[in-house]
């Protein structure tokens, strides 16, 4: 039986396993053994959709992304999505961007 090991903004990852998703917070960066994750801004106006624009750090070079939901984007040999926004209009800003490994 497989048990979720799950850390805060960190993804989650099972018996040992490649993280599956890696959960983005403002303010926060999400280091994995293939880089370091960060958003540096969430450009959400109501009438379109929503663009974040992400940092990655890895193997000692920083790309940056423009994503609306959907896209995808390699770091190293994996590839990854802009899979969603949760709380994306909380009055709070305490949303959280979600990347997927696409497999």
């Amino acid at each position: 039986m497989e048990v979720p090991i799950v850390a805060a903004f960190g993804g989650r990852m099972w018996n040992g396993m490649m993280t599956r998703e890696i959960v983005l917070a403002p303010n926060t960066q999400v280091n994995r053994p293939i880089g370091s994750f960060s958003v540096i801004h969430v450009h959400a106006p109501r009438e379109q959709a929503a663009t974040v624009r992400l940092s990655v750090e890895s193997a000692g070079e920083e790309a940056r992304h423009s994503l609306t939901v959907g896209d995808v984007f390699s770091v190293q040999d994996q590839r990854w999505k802009f899979d969603r926004i949760v709380d994306l209009y909380s009055p709070t800003g305490d949303w959280t961007v979600v990347l997927a490994r696409v497999e």
